[in-house]
């Protein structure tokens, strides 16, 4: 600043030369009153002015050399160019213009918190819509290659509420597409998708678009069937098959969209059931067709198959409760039987085929299944009629003794889970008191510190598909949240990390809202079904002693036995792949879902 005043004082100096004129001498001050030494206080003499002397003629100035490279022709062609100042906009673009080309430059060049934070800056301060929705835009890609999808998404969700003729509505749909893929929860973008269905997408998008609507179609339709509106939710039955025809089997989205052609079949058909109308048969006939055809295009032994093994699996699950429900047994154990052992639906499809097996009187292999559902290795699982059924086979058999003891061990593991299960249902709580419980569980899990009836509890909420899919979404947006944080300390602490929070825990506030309510009427539903299981097995209970003691007032009176044992005809054969080992009561993981019990005596 000093230096900036003198060069003004030197420059002012300057052209008064230039125009011949002298600086006047300064007057004394006089400081009228004032004795300082005691004599007379007069001033001293102002001195004469000098006279100005007369101007000199100017100059002429010399010719410049032309620069390096100039064009004298044209000057303004050769001009260098224009230096920008940080503030100030380069000619024939205005400063929010330099602001998103700098937000571009910082995404491209991989710089992304960077941009991320210069293109909140642009989208919260500039006047112009459309410079508004670009800098969102480069915000939610930039967030997007940060990791942080939800907040991606949020703000993808804010660019395509401006409007479809917007520039960026299209790409920000792509987007849409990428977060769907990145997510545990790929049901986050349904309702952009189906907000915008009418939109024409880009053809490499069409087929996951179609699947993503139909997916939409089938969960409105549960719902509105759910809440009694039967023929509404057959109506968007309709619309998930009209969808899933139009998705090629050429694209990998063939197989889910087969799968969801045979779940709105079975459910159109559980449906008729419901109004009692008579296409419930062929749309039982389809849904067989659908899931057959999914089993067939993701056959692992065709070369040119769809390597989806988790939606062949439930296919599988499909068409053997299909059968089941039919009382086709023995197409149901078929079925049952290629779920892919240690799978996700491997321990319900063993559970499940013991009843079949017991249908059947296969009771050897049913009372082997339940030998693998209560080893130590699932001691955490929860299948509590496994037991049931266990018992059931003993008494058929008039091994009351075992059906006893099984009926105690039943009492005495699930007696306690039905207690808590009614001290946590029986006082009112908000749905985010009811998640708390959950999450409690899960963290006492994750340091060791729970107990096997708290993770049967646990596991028995997370039975729950819709339950266990929004508590992995809640453990992504905490994730996600921490995310931020681990960012640099310009991002971490600026105003658009501030805003993600707020979002994020919004977003998490109602996810947990919602996953409370869905714990609840599934704790409670468990509940009572727990408590009828426990009155049918105190029945079986009572039958049981009826049973003993009837045989021993026999024996006692010296009356024949209504019920004599007697000895089974068995074998020791297996397969030619197989090997007989007898078990002695140990466990070994690769035999896990091949043992068979052998009844050796009984009055079947």
């Amino acid at each position: 600043m000093r230096r900036g005043v003198a060069t003004g004082f030197a420059v002012a100096a300057a052209l008064w030369a230039l125009a011949g004129w002298s600086t006047p001498a300064l007057a004394q001050m006089n400081f009228q009153g004032l004795d300082l030494r005691g004599g007379q206080n007069q001033p001293p003499p102002v001195p004469e002015p000098k006279k100005p002397l007369p101007p000199k003629p100017a100059a002429k100035p010399a010719a410049l050399a032309p620069m390096p490279g100039m064009d004298l022709t044209n000057p303004q062609k050769s001009l260098p160019p224009a230096i920008v100042l940080p503030g100030f906009a380069e000619p024939g673009k205005s400063l929010a213009r330099e602001r998103l080309d700098a937000v571009a430059k910082l995404f491209k060049n991989g710089r992304y918190p960077e941009a991320a934070r210069a293109g909140y800056a642009v989208m919260r301060e500039t006047g112009d819509s459309d410079q508004a929705a670009e800098s969102e835009y480069l915000l939610g890609k930039s967030l997007y290659r940060m990791k942080l999808y939800h907040s991606a998404l949020h703000h993808f969700s804010k660019v395509l509420a401006r409007g479809t003729d917007k520039r960026f509505f299209r790409p920000s749909l792509e987007w849409l597409f990428f977060i769907s893929r990145k997510t545990v929860d790929e049901d986050i973008v349904l309702d952009d998708v189906a907000r915008y269905s009418t939109v024409a997408f880009p053809p490499r998008y069409q087929s996951e678009f179609r699947y993503l609507l139909a997916r939409y179609y089938l969960i409105r339709a549960e719902a509105l069937i759910g809440a009694g509106q039967v023929n509404e939710g057959r109506a968007a039955l309709k619309q998930v098959e009209q969808l899933v025809e139009m998705v090629p089997r050429s694209t990998a989205y063939f197989p889910k969209a087969r799968f969801l052609s045979g779940t709105a079949a079975y459910q159109d058909a559980t449906a008729g059931l419901q109004t009692g109308q008579v296409s419930t048969p062929a749309s039982l006939a389809q849904a067989v067709d659908a899931f057959q055809e999914v089993v067939r295009v993701t056959n692992p032994r065709d070369p040119d198959a769809f390597h989806d093994w988790h939606t062949r699996e439930l296919a599988f699950m499909n068409l053997a409760r299909i059968h089941f429900e039919a009382r086709q047994n023995r197409a149901a154990i078929h079925y049952y039987g290629k779920v892919e052992r240690g799978g996700d639906a491997w321990l319900e499809a063993l559970y499940e085929m013991a009843w079949a097996e017991y249908r059947i009187g296969d009771y050897e292999r049913a009372l082997g299944n339940m030998i693998t559902l209560n080893s130590p290795f699932f001691q955490d699982e929860y299948f509590p009629e496994s037991l049931t059924v266990k018992a059931i086979i003993y008494y058929e058999n008039c091994r009351y003794t075992e059906a006893r003891a099984t009926l105690d061990d039943f009492e005495s593991i699930y007696g306690p889970v039905h207690d808590e299960l009614e001290r946590l249902t029986g006082r009112e709580q908000s749905p985010e008191a009811f998640y708390q419980l959950l999450e409690d569980i899960q963290i006492k899990q994750r340091t060791r510190h729970s107990t096997a009836l708290l993770d049967r509890i646990l596991k028995l909420a997370l039975s729950d598909d819709n339950l266990k899919r929004l508590n992995s979404s809640i453990q992504e947006i905490e994730a996600e949240m921490d995310g931020v944080g681990d960012n640099p300390e310009s991002f971490r602490y600026s105003e658009v990390a501030k805003q993600l929070l707020d979002d994020l825990k919004a977003e998490r506030r109602a996810a947990i809202a919602q996953a409370g309510l869905i714990a609840r009427a599934k704790l409670e539903q468990e509940r009572d079904d727990l408590k009828d299981l426990l009155g049918k097995g105190l029945r079986i209970k009572f039958e049981t002693q009826e049973k003993e003691k009837e045989l021993l007032e026999s024996r006692i009176a010296g009356q024949a036995s209504p019920e004599t044992l007697r000895r089974y005809r068995y074998s020791v054969a297996v397969s030619d792949g197989d090997q007989f080992w007898p078990y002695e009561g140990e466990y070994w993981r690769d035999e896990l879902g091949t043992y068979q019990y052998t009844l050796t005596k009984g009055c079947r």
